[in-house]
């Protein structure tokens, strides 16, 4: 009898030992990896979404079997500005990286992403505010950044992996392999950027002259566009970068798969803010900060459609709220944790704000703008209507050697105009085409010469083109919006005027 219990009760403490050494290791492994596929100057404008002539296979299924977000807005309209906010969690006038900012790239010594670094910029997240790269690292994760930086102060992101990659998949699926190798097993989070969709749009083509086209004829241009050969090649050209955009993102996904962490790996898609088009990139019009955004992974409901109004500040509480970490008092988006677990439908907001202050340092930039919206209607109040441009606007495609010679036109981004270095087509249309094609002029010129409040019906005219703000018929309409954006700016101390706050050492 005792030669039989004597076994037993060994197999049995061993079973308890390996169990208790199991349990004190659960906390460290169940923590998720989190990656972030952050495309750069991309429009809410997907396969999945119905857009004529484009395939994004790779993002439609990995947000068919996550949640995926129809009113997620970018809080500002500028690239660093928005990757500032998303590592915040809070608006670019509240953290105080409220524009384009001079940053190294991620090829650069060691030393640049330090206090003794070479390009430090006075504008960035203020000292006393915690970034997401901050927290994670400080809690035991393993974290990496890819093909593109756009964040200052440098110091503030202390990311333990930098890597170029390209805007090739492969390149892009080597450097994820190569972080994952260098997380060494620690749960991780990469800000994987996608760079292929900001301009110049051919020259990102060519890089990936094996990937498949979309061919001009197949799109369907906006009803305002000029339907020229040169507009339709642009804006087929940038769907293109898109669906390049798309295998880049499949591959990461494959890689992370062929690690075997797919079932322990949270992915996050959307774009720091929308194309490089008049009226979008830089603007805080709908096409500037409507963006796509999905979340999938473990414990988070598949194949859901989400139309509540969230935003970029959303994101960094929602990574810390599934990392079992707490969220520092200064974020002020909301975790998404309830809608993407299934236990609330909504985060109870009634309305979502994004706003432009300026797209780079050149003080001829500086355009403040609040811009609001309750997911139907969207009001814009232009700080600065008064600021007009002091040349003609036909000379930015007319003049000799305006191609040559890109301009930032008032404040919008050199990208944006017509150009050479940026392969912009499609600007210079408008104007050539201006006689047969009057309300796609107007609609330019209107941009410049803004009234101070514009207000549009999103549902009835999405292409915002008739502004109904001096329209008796929605002054009610205007005067609550208006009311609700005054409250959200005493909220977030918002003076408006972001330049007069020095950065807080």
């Amino acid at each position: 009898m005792k030669r039989i219990q004597r076994p037993i009760i060994f197999t049995v403490f061993i079973f308890f030992i390996l169990k208790l050494v199991s349990c004190s290791q659960q906390p460290e492994n169940r923590k998720p990896n989190f990656v972030l596929l952050l495309t750069d100057d991309q429009s809410y404008h997907l396969g999945m979404l119905g857009v004529p002539g484009l395939k994004t296979p790779n993002i439609d299924a990995l947000a068919q079997k996550g949640t995926f977000f129809t009113k997620a807005y970018a809080s500002a309209a500028s690239c660093a500005p928005s990757r500032g906010s998303i590592l915040t969690g809070m608006y670019p006038h509240s953290n105080g990286h409220w524009r384009n900012t001079v940053t190294p790239g991620l090829n650069a010594p060691d030393v640049d992403f330090t206090r003794n670094g070479s390009k430090i910029d006075k504008v960035g997240v203020h000292e006393d505010i915690p970034t997401l790269i901050e927290v994670l690292k400080q809690n035991g994760y393993f974290t990496g950044i890819t093909e593109k930086w756009h964040l200052s102060p440098v110091w503030k992101f202390p990311f333990d992996f930098r890597d170029k990659a390209n805007l090739k998949p492969s390149g892009s699926a080597q450097a994820m392999k190569d972080f994952i190798t260098a997380a060494n097993g620690k749960p991780f989070f990469i800000q994987a950027n996608v760079d292929n969709t900001h301009r110049p749009f051919q020259s990102h083509i060519k890089i990936n002259k094996e990937l498949p086209r979309v061919h001009a004829d197949s799109v369907e241009l906006p009803p305002h566009w000029p339907n020229t050969p040169k507009t339709r090649q642009d804006y087929a050209e940038y769907l293109t970068t898109v669906q390049h955009a798309d295998s880049v993102i499949g591959a990461i996904i494959q890689t992370v798969k062929d690690a075997g962490l797919l079932d322990n790996t949270i992915f996050i898609y959307s774009s720091d803010q929308g194309f490089c088009y008049h009226r979008a990139k830089a603007t805080a019009y709908d096409w500037g900060v409507h963006v796509p955004l999905s979340i999938t992974g473990p414990g988070i409901l598949s194949n859901q459609i989400s139309e509540d109004l969230i935003g970029h500040v959303d994101i960094m509480p929602t990574v810390l709220d599934f990392a079992g970490l707490d969220i520092p008092q200064t974020v002020q988006g909301l975790s998404l944790r309830p809608i993407l677990e299934g236990k609330s439908k909504t985060l109870g907001r009634k309305y979502m704000v994004s706003e432009h202050n300026a797209h780079g340092p050149a003080p001829k930039e500086y355009y403040p703008t609040r811009s609001i919206t309750d997911g139907k209607y969207r009001l814009m109040w232009n700080i600065n209507y008064q600021n007009v441009p002091k040349v003609d606007i036909d000379s930015y495609a007319t003049a000799e050697n305006a191609r040559k010679q890109p301009r930032a036109l008032a404040w919008m981004p050199w990208d944006a105009t017509p150009s050479d270095a940026w392969q912009n087509n499609a600007f210079e249309e408008i104007i050539f085409h201006k006689d047969e094609y009057p309300l796609a002029y107007k609609l330019l010129k209107n941009s410049m010469f803004r009234t101070e409040f514009e207000l549009y019906d999103l549902e009835n005219d999405p292409h915002e083109t008739r502004n109904l703000s001096l329209n008796p018929e929605f002054s009610f309409k205007v005067d609550q919006m208006k009311a609700a954006l005054t409250n959200w700016m005493q909220v977030t101390n918002d003076i408006g005027d972001p330049r007069s706050i020095p950065r807080r050492q």
